[in-house]
């Protein structure tokens, strides 16, 4: 009798290993668990050896053969660190194979639903395992989505059947961190032209896009509202809360490994100022821009390039460290712990390039009025801006987080001299200059203020900032040489491949009232979708083009006839919120 007929009277270690490599190649590829089912078959004694149930060491081999998980052992050391409460028992969870086994087999289960949303056309799958996947990609991770899980054509349902269907129904859209996942997985997997293909299709996205890009008012794009400034507002084991709607947990649960998680998901409608900068470089000739817009300065060399926003790069796990952790750690604004305070030291010292979307003064402020048309078929414009950030690091006390001074100009007091002002920020606004690794005192904290140039059609504008250390949100106030009295308030996110994506609004609009906003973008010179052919400094830059200035106009100072919209959506006379 040969040993082929024997393999029963095998150790179970052998049987295991033998198995493993009935599933991974000599040269460490991993293939389909299904290939094990004639190995399960041809006898119990095999079976009872490898099965899962009694053999999880062997599914959790297969596990790191086939995924990439440095990531989520990082990220959970991380987690064990500074999210796990004082004296309590640090939950080791991945000693135990049956947490890996289970995944492993979840992966797979979700690979088949992907796999059915793509060939029959139906919606039966969450994002969130998608989104996890490509937030983990340290080479395996995204093979196995476009291979075993046809991610491309189930992304191509989704958009048909989900998104593009709901954008004609009547009213709004919705926001909903489902989409959030789907949008930022379309960007990182390099799957964002889809739905292009004919002119027809382009503006079927144009019309899905727009009301997330510029009905600013309906939708949010911040983890605690802008105009707090010390966060978190209760201590952590604190049970009444706040029913402010403006002030709650956006967390989604999911499971991993066996348990069930929480995490918010990144901005949907961030994700989608992003998609539609980088559309509007795709299809000039399409998206109906107003007379008007700016381009910047080229050199000839640079005239045919590609657009700031035209680069792609797979980005590699731990470029997504700092969204993964900003997402785990800012779930609730009343109890949530934050990120650490220096959490985004040396993420925004630079030079940025970008660009910023608006609608004319009168156009927006008939939007307010309930103008929806506007909205969908308004002409708007785009401009470009550049901007060299500087940080400086201080000692506050944890009272004084935030400035002392308007929150409309980031939290700065007025000086006549906007040089002397920009120049008294960057030395510390009176405050002691701390040091990165610098221990707290009791009371005392630190801030990361932030001082530079921008410029844009306008001319040079002087930038103050700050930023708010609990999720990271940057806000900058700008003054314009040209207008010093017309001053701009920009706040955003640095997201992952180098980008600050927010919104800027005017300072006129009393902060407890909807303003005039709109879009901005913009991406840090040498970062991963920074374009290699544009400049990498201000003074290597031509500018911007001013050759046209007539939709780029601030704001008129008399504002007495804008429309009066409360923050929460009703129709009351304004009532300043304390």
């Amino acid at each position: 009798m040969g040993y082929g007929k024997q393999l029963h009277i095998f150790p179970r270690d052998l049987l295991a290993r033998i198995a493993y490599y009935v599933v991974v190649d000599e040269d460490g590829g991993a293939g389909h668990p299904a290939c094990l089912v004639p190995f399960y078959l041809s006898c119990r004694t095999i079976y009872q050896a490898i099965s899962f149930a009694n053999n999880p060491q062997l599914y959790k081999e297969l596990f790191l053969a086939t995924f990439d998980f440095k990531a989520m052992l990082r990220r959970f050391s991380w987690m064990a660190l500074h999210l796990t409460k004082k004296k309590s028992k640090v939950f080791h969870l991945f000693d135990d194979p049956r947490t890996w086994a289970a995944d492993y087999r979840g992966r797979w289960e979700t690979s088949r639903r992907l796999r059915h949303v793509a060939r029959y056309g139906r919606i039966n799958v969450e994002g969130s395992e998608s989104e996890v996947w490509l937030m983990g990609l340290d080479g395996k991770n995204m093979p196995f989505l476009f291979k075993h899980c046809k991610f491309r054509q189930a992304f191509t349902i989704y958009y048909r059947e989900v998104l593009l269907q709901e954008s004609l129904l009547p009213g709004y859209p919705t926001d909903s961190g489902e989409k959030a996942l789907a949008a930022w997985c379309s960007l990182y997997a390099g799957i964002d032209m889809i739905g292009e293909d004919t002119p027809e299709e382009v503006d079927e996205k144009i019309f899905l896009f727009r009301p997330y890009v510029f009905a600013c008012a309906k939708y949010d794009v911040t983890y605690a509202s802008w105009r707090i400034s010390r966060l978190p507002l209760c201590d952590p084991d604190c049970k009444d809360h706040s029913v402010d709607p403006a002030i709650r947990s956006k967390a989604m649960v999911y499971r991993r490994f066996g348990y069930l998680w929480r995490r918010v998901p990144p901005h949907f409608i961030l994700a989608v100022y992003i998609l539609f900068l980088r559309l509007l470089e795709r299809q000039p000739d399409r998206v109906g821009l107003r007379t008007g817009g700016t381009t910047f300065s080229r050199t000839p060399f640079e005239a045919n390039m590609p657009g700031i926003f035209s680069s792609y790069k797979i980005i590699h796990s731990y470029q997504h460290d700092q969204e993964w952790q900003r997402n785990t750690a800012c779930q609730d604004p009343h109890t949530g712990q934050g990120l650490p305070v220096t959490a985004y030291r040396g993420s925004i010292q630079g030079f940025w390039r970008g660009k910023f979307l608006f609608y004319d003064f009168t156009l927006y402020r008939q939007i307010l009025g309930g103008n929806m048309r506007g909205v969908y078929t308004g002409m708007f414009a785009e401009q470009e801006v550049e901007m060299e950030l500087k940080e400086t690091l201080v000692k506050v006390k944890k009272d004084q987080v935030g400035g002392d001074g308007q929150l409309l100009h980031a939290g700065f007091k007025d000086m006549e001299d906007m040089d002397e002002a920009v120049k008294f920020t960057a030395q510390g606004y009176g405050h002691r200059l701390a040091q990165d690794n610098e221990e707290d005192e009791e009371g005392w904290t630190k801030e990361i203020l932030i001082t530079g140039t921008g410029r844009t059609c306008w001319g040079r504008a002087r930038i103050r900032g700050r930023v708010r250390t609990w999720d990271g949100l940057i806000n900058m106030a700008l003054a314009y040489d040209s207008d010093p009295s017309a001053r701009w308030l920009w706040r955003g996110y640095l997201h992952t491949g180098g980008f600050l994506i927010g919104r800027w609004r005017d300072c006129f609009t009393p902060d407890h009232m909807r303003g005039y906003e709109g879009a901005f973008g913009m991406i840090r010179a040498g970062e991963a979708f920074y374009p290699d052919h544009f400049p990498k400094h201000m003074e290597n830059t031509l500018g911007v083009d001013h050759a046209s200035l007539q939709v780029a106009q601030p704001i008129p100072s008399d504002i007495s006839s804008y429309p009066s919209q409360p923050t929460n959506g009703s129709d009351n006379v304004i009532q300043s919120q304390q």
